[in-house]
């Protein structure tokens, strides 16, 4: 279960499919002549990233993506937004993705893990399965 603070947690979720690294991800995902945009989130706009939870589930920036397709199978980077209390049941995922923390606190409340919320700069890695 993923519990989040008061303050919105806004995460850049990389999804990889197993094997590759983080750099291979990158370089997988890269343009050849790599270009670089500014984007106010004030301009993000954020749609459910699971339909199904409604609107107090989380949001994935919709307007660009870090790199990749979200909706496809190979590796991407995206932000996602998570609304203040969300608190997500236990599941699996199909991907290893790595997760950073830009602004807010999350906390992964696996019962095996120790008790810590995640200021921004934190990172994670939830491995597939």
């Amino acid at each position: 279960m993923i519990k989040f603070s008061k303050i919105i947690a806004i995460l850049v979720i990389v999804i990889l499919v197993s094997g590759p690294t983080f750099s291979d991800s990158l370089a997988e995902g890269a343009p050849e002549k790599p270009t670089y945009k500014l984007v106010l989130t004030s301009k993000v706009k954020w749609v459910p990233l699971n339909p199904a939870r409604g609107e107090k589930g989380p949001k994935a920036g919709t307007l660009w993506g870090l790199w990749g397709d979200r909706k496809s199978s190979g590796p991407s980077g995206f932000l996602v937004r998570f609304i203040e209390g969300f608190s997500s049941p236990p599941h699996i995922h199909n991907v290893t993705y790595r997760g950073v923390v830009i602004k807010g606190l999350i906390h992964n409340d696996d019962p095996v893990a120790q008790k810590m919320w995640m200021p921004a700069g934190s990172f994670w890695t939830q491995p597939k399965g």
